[in-house]
């Protein structure tokens, strides 16, 4: 791994009072980066899944999958490229749904499932490693790799659940920053956090 991964840890290792590590590569792992490691890669996913972060968002114009099912009101259906977490934004004017594909070998893959055919274009939140997270993401990602490592390491629910309101702020607060770093057809300062919580209603 990477030293913006050892960074990471290190900030979670802090909030929950815990010695810092030399690396996350040290072998034999103290028992505190053997407890916390595991954590990581599902910290960062939770982050970049609850916003479209820059750092994490890619691209693409998708066909209809041959393997994939359809429904009654959705026939067609779009797989997410390998190491998509989910669809954030969709081009198409006819109606559609997000959803979930478990292939046969028992992996899940996101899907689009769409009520008419055609090419679809699409941006995805995709897994990303600590050394491509951009920095404004970095607090949301050390509060919420303490909360999940809080009671592993200290066996607290309570800091467990503190942890967890400061990283759904820290979240909150890194919209704001990343909202400024695209234009598109809209204006160079736009609300996302806003625009975010009127989708949700």
């Amino acid at each position: 791994m990477s030293a913006a991964a050892t960074l990471l840890v290190n900030g979670a290792l802090v909030q929950l009072g815990e010695d810092t590590v030399q690396s996350v590569e040290q072998d034999p792992p103290p028992a505190r980066l053997a407890k916390i490691l595991p954590h990581l890669a599902p910290a960062i996913d939770a982050v970049l899944v609850k916003y479209g972060w820059l750092c994490a968002l890619d691209y693409f114009e998708l066909q209809p999958s041959g393997l994939a099912p359809g429904n009654w009101k959705y026939p067609f259906a779009y797989v997410a490229p390998a190491g998509a977490l989910r669809f954030w934004e969709v081009e198409r004017a006819s109606g559609w749904e997000r959803g979930v594909w478990v292939r046969d070998d028992g992996v899940s893959q996101p899907v689009l499932r769409a009520k008419s055919g055609g090419a679809i274009r699409v941006s995805c939140v995709m897994k990303r490693v600590a050394d491509a997270l951009d920095a404004n993401v970095h607090d949301a990602v050390v509060f919420e790799l303490a909360a999940r490592a809080a009671r592993p390491i200290g066996g607290s629910t309570e800091r467990a659940l503190e942890l967890r309101k400061i990283a759904d702020a820290a979240v909150l607060a890194a919209m704001g920053t990343d909202g400024q770093d695209s234009r598109a057809d809209e204006p160079m300062f736009v609300d996302r956090v806003a625009a975010l919580r009127a989708s949700a209603l």
